[in-house]
C-alpha cells in the first residue's frame, strides 16, 4: 500500500486550483480542494460556516472527505456567499417572474351578483345547503325574485356553484448576505405595489403582498417576494392593510 510522505498527519494542504463562479440573482459559489493525511481527516474537515482562504464573503455550505489508497484524504468543500451591497444596489440581479393560473371560488361571489338582495343571497345558500324551506316553512324558492337572483339559482341548479377566477402571481427573487428583516415581514398581507416591471392590472384589481421566502447557503441569503392580483374591484382596503 503506498504511503504519501508529503502529506503529514496534522496539517491542512489546500490545493492551488479552485472554480469561482456567480449566477444570474448574484450568489457567489465556489469549490476547493484540500488533502491531509486520513488519520487527521476528521479533525482537520473544515466546518460550514468557515471562509474562503482568499474570498471571504463566501463560507463553507458543505463538505465531503474522500479517502483514497495509501494514508490520503481529498476533501471537497462547498462555498456559498453573497457580496455585500448597499441596499439600493443589492437588487441589481434581481429575477422577475410571473405565474398565472386558475381559482376556484364560490359562484354567489362573483361581481355579476354583488347587487343580489341580502335575503335572496341567504335563501339562495341555504337551497345549497340542501334545504327548501325556512324555519317558519316558507319556500325558500319564493324569496328569490330578482332577474340576478333567479339567473344564479339556475346555475347552481344546473350544477355550477363556483366559478374560475384568473390568478396572476408576480415573483422577485434575489440574493444578499443578509437574512429577511422586520420590515420585510410586517409587509405581508398588506396591498403594496409589486418591485420591478410588473404587469398593469385592469378592472381596479390591485396587488397584494403574499409572502417572502428565504433559503440560506453558506453565507447567502436567497429571498423570493411574491404578490398575488386580485380579482375585479380590488382587495379590500379594511382588510388589507395595516
Amino acid at each position: 500500500m503506498p504511503h504519501h510522505i508529503a502529506i503529514q498527519p496534522g496539517r491542512l494542504y489546500p490545493q492551488p486550483g479552485y472554480t469561482l463562479q456567480i449566477d444570474k440573482e448574484g450568489k457567489w459559489s465556489a469549490t476547493q480542494i484540500f488533502l491531509c493525511h486520513r488519520a487527521s481527516a476528521i479533525a482537520l474537515m473544515p466546518r460550514p460556516g468557515t471562509p474562503h482562504p482568499e474570498v471571504p464573503f463566501i463560507t463553507i455550505s458543505q463538505v465531503t472527505a474522500t479517502f483514497t489508497e495509501g494514508d490520503l484524504a481529498e476533501i471537497t468543500c462547498q462555498y456559498a456567499g453573497a457580496e455585500e451591497k448597499t441596499p439600493e444596489d443589492e437588487k441589481a440581479n434581481a429575477v422577475y417572474t410571473m405565474g398565472l393560473s386558475l381559482s376556484e371560488e364560490p359562484l354567489l361571489s362573483h361581481v355579476r351578483y354583488k347587487d343580489i338582495p341580502q335575503t335572496e343571497r341567504e335563501a339562495i345558500q341555504q337551497i345549497m345547503s340542501g334545504k327548501d324551506k325556512d324555519d317558519q316553512g316558507n319556500k325558500l324558492r319564493d324569496k328569490v325574485e330578482t332577474e340576478l337572483g333567479i339567473e344564479a339559482l339556475a346555475k347552481i341548479d344546473r350544477g355550477q356553484t363556483t366559478y374560475y377566477s384568473p390568478r396572476v402571481t408576480w415573483r422577485e427573487s434575489w440574493v444578499r448576505d443578509k437574512p429577511a428583516t422586520a420590515a420585510e415581514l410586517n409587509d405581508i398581507g398588506n396591498i403594496a405595489t409589486p418591485s420591478g416591471p410588473a404587469p398593469d392590472l385592469a378592472g381596479d384589481r390591485n396587488w397584494l403582498k403574499n409572502g417572502i421566502t428565504q433559503t440560506q447557503d453558506g453565507k447567502s441569503f436567497r429571498l423570493e417576494n411574491e404578490w398575488l392580483a386580485s380579482d375585479r374591484g380590488g382587495w379590500d382596503v379594511q382588510i388589507y392593510n395595516d
